[in-house]
């Protein structure tokens, strides 16, 4: 499974919407749509962490 793909599952999981966890990390609902797409690649080590941590999860269990 691709690390978008993880990304996505696991907001899913947590019964976020895109727009929610995208105020949580501050960055666009456009760039978390891309993101989870894979079409935006090497998100900043910030923005790892705060989209964990909204996960309930860790970077590398979402990214790697």
């Amino acid at each position: 499974m691709t690390s978008t793909s993880k990304l996505k599952v696991r907001r899913v999981e947590m019964g976020l919407k895109q727009k929610e966890l995208a105020e949580v990390a501050n960055v666009s609902i456009a760039y978390m749509a891309r993101l989870e797409n894979g079409k935006a690649k090497n998100p900043s080590i910030e923005i790892m962490k705060k989209l964990a941590n909204a996960l309930k999860t860790t970077p590398q269990e979402l990214f790697f």
